[in-house]
């Protein structure tokens, strides 16, 4: 996930804790102990999520890097056996190219495995081939929970069709909730990334599955749109000047197609957008100019400003780059409804400090801003994943609940 460098000033410090209207809380890893007044997370649900999967592990990457040396010592033996019984030459070069080859991919996979450990990107064999966990849990009746996938396109905003995944609870296609309908939470992903990331690295479908067994939150729609407006492209999730209009497309053409096709509480009452890293500063950055479409903002690992894409992305324009920046709106921007808004990050993250003093900078507009710090928490996915059922009991806390679908039997 791209990590630009922090534009912010605030000081460092241990924050204050937050209370029913004020502003900071901390939230403690690996213990992950909530200060009063945030959402209460099992400490099972916590070592679940915190728990590395089978491709997360170091020894992967140990074992994977030690193949390495011990490969050129075998090769060393080899050479000194043929030294001492010489024979004709065979396919020389052929022999010294594949064993260069196996090397290198060695070498690669031993550093990709490493990356992995940290990051916690792809935490099991299936992940890596981008299955979905369809159907982990199940209700009484033996519902699951489901992900759909769909293509959602917007050739006049120049946007490609791309894939979008939609967590549904479970019972959602039961006869008995053929009349409910659901408030949907919004989901961008970091850069580079795609919307997967959220069910492969964040896995929000066990995370949801989990808290709804508990009662920790009411049943949602999680969507996660591809952001990119291209292949690996850093939209910013920005209405480009001569490319794709990212931003029209996420709050209009993805909800809209979300509201047609799944039964949604289709009002800003019923609908959250947020979103890791570029995703935490798009959701941010979106929900404050689309007020009327969303009322809560859930914002992890964010970013105040949309970094160096003045010259690119804006067509060099400082005024877009301004309108885009809600470190520098905020504090004159008008509030057309009230925002609810939590910003999350470690504190091992480069933007934890940023995301204080965005939610200090909404809380003296009068807004419900909250900032929870996670101790031991990178910028990266195993933080993401640790983070997500905060922000989701966050979600369900402020989002309106249920509602029936009038004129149904």
């Amino acid at each position: 996930m791209r990590q630009p460098p922090s534009t912010s000033a605030a000081t460092s410090g241990r924050r204050t804790i937050h209370q029913r209207h004020h502003l900071l809380a901390v939230v403690h890893h690996p213990l992950h102990r909530v200060a009063s007044g945030l959402a209460h997370v099992p400490a099972g649900l916590l070592r679940q999520v915190d728990r590395a999967g089978p491709l997360e592990s170091p020894w992967l990457a140990v074992g994977l890097g030690a193949l390495v040396p011990a490969t050129v010592a075998l090769i060393a033996l080899s050479h000194h056996w043929r030294g001492r019984h010489p024979g004709p030459p065979r396919h020389r070069w052929l022999r010294r190219g594949g064993l260069g080859a196996w090397l290198v991919l060695l070498a690669a996979l031993a550093g990709l495995a490493g990356l992995n450990a940290y990051v916690g990107y792809v935490p099991t064999l299936p992940s890596l081939f981008g299955d979905l966990p369809i159907g982990i849990g199940h209700d009484a009746r033996g519902a699951g929970s489901q992900v759909v996938s769909l293509e959602i396109g917007a050739p006049s905003l120049r946007v490609p069709p791309s894939r979008c995944y939609v967590y549904l609870p479970p019972g959602y296609g039961s006869r008995a909730q053929r009349r409910r309908r659901y408030p949907v939470v919004y989901l961008l992903h970091g850069y580079p990334g795609g919307p997967i990331d959220w069910f492969r690295g964040a896995q929000v479908q066990e995370t949801m599955d989990a808290m709804l067994a508990d009662g920790l939150v009411q049943p949602m729609i999680l969507v996660a749109p591809d952001a990119s407006g291209g292949w690996l492209h850093d939209s910013e999730m920005l209405n480009q000047v001569g490319g794709p209009q990212v931003e029209s497309y996420l709050v209009g053409t993805v909800v809209h197609a979300v509201d047609r096709r799944f039964r949604t509480v289709a009002e800003r009452a019923g609908r959250a957008i947020g979103g890791v890293s570029s995703g935490g500063y798009g959701a941010l950055n979106l929900g404050l100019r689309h007020q009327d479409v969303f009322s809560v903002i859930l914002s992890l690992m964010p970013y105040g400003t949309p970094g160096a894409v003045t010259r690119t992305l804006l067509g060099g324009s400082r005024a877009l780059w301004l309108a885009n920046s809600p470190a520098a709106y905020i504090p004159t921007m008008t509030f057309r409804h009230p925002m609810t808004v939590e910003l999350m990050a470690g504190d091992h993250d480069p933007e934890v400090k940023e995301a204080a003093r965005l939610a200090r900078m909404l809380h003296a507009r009068g807004q419900y801003a909250v900032f929870n710090e996670v101790q031991g928490a990178g910028h990266t996915w195993r933080g993401a994943r640790v983070e997500a059922p905060y922000v989701l009991a966050f979600a369900s806390g402020h989002l309106a609940g249920w509602r029936t679908m009038r004129g149904m039997t």
